[in-house]
């Protein structure tokens, strides 16, 4: 076992280039990829946006735990307006939270009314929703702040990017069925995104957390990954 830790920036670059390994790479799931050349059929991306709302919604729960255990002032402050921007939209000002969006969204994309009202969830969002919660609620913070941040909110704008210039290209949406998919590629989500590099380098300091850190962030890519399958079941 490795008894010395990484310099900072030198462990943050081992993380980025986890993330970008094929076998966790969501930028490039086949469902980006097929999207991206129009080969998706619009009700699964309306399906999968479906289902990552249905997971997404209560891990805003998550967020305000890992708020709560936080003792980093700074860190904590970064996590208070994050959430705020989840469930109002306090800095997109698009007229309510990510949830709603998704919401409004959703009609547009061949879903019934009882689909899109329906609490279930497919079990490729059962299965990263359970990890989500253990590791926002039950890890330390900086595993926690490391998941969200690193392995999910700098990734984010990548692929919702991709999705809005697959839906402006091939598919027939309006502007605001457009707006979920807006709003996590825009400035908003990459600032977000930024909260991992500070936290890490300030706080994941010892060989033991370095691990730590590092199975969370893979581990949730990993299973976020995996969640993409989703798309298929509709």
């Amino acid at each position: 076992m490795d008894t010395h830790a990484l310099p900072p920036d030198q462990f943050l670059e081992e993380l980025r280039r986890g993330l970008r390994d094929p076998i966790r790479d969501r930028t490039n799931h086949p469902f980006v990829q097929k999207a991206m050349r129009g080969e998706v059929p619009l009700r699964q991306i309306g399906g999968w946006l479906r289902e990552f709302r249905s997971w997404a919604d209560p891990s805003n729960k998550g967020i305000a735990v890992l708020w709560a255990n936080t003792p980093d002032p700074d860190v904590r402050h970064e996590l208070l307006e994050n959430l705020m921007e989840e469930e109002l939209g306090t800095a997109s000002q698009l007229g309510g939270g990510h949830v709603r969006l998704v919401d409004e969204a959703l009609e547009e994309f061949g879903l019934s009314p009882a689909e899109i009202a329906s609490p279930d969830m497919r079990y490729e969002s059962w299965a990263f929703y359970h990890w989500w919660e253990v590791v926002l609620t039950k890890r330390s913070w900086v595993e926690g702040v490391a998941a969200l941040s690193l392995a999910a909110e700098q990734i984010n704008p990548i692929v919702f990017g991709k999705l809005a210039e697959a839906l402006r290209t091939h598919y027939k949406v309006s502007e605001r069925a457009l707006r979920p998919f807006d709003v996590h590629a825009s400035e908003i989500e990459i600032e977000h995104g930024k909260l991992a590099d500070s936290a890490i380098q300030r706080f994941a300091t010892t060989p033991w957390m370095q691990a730590q850190v590092r199975f969370a962030v893979n581990h949730t890519a990993d299973m976020y990954y995996r969640f993409f399958d989703v798309y298929r079941t509709y």
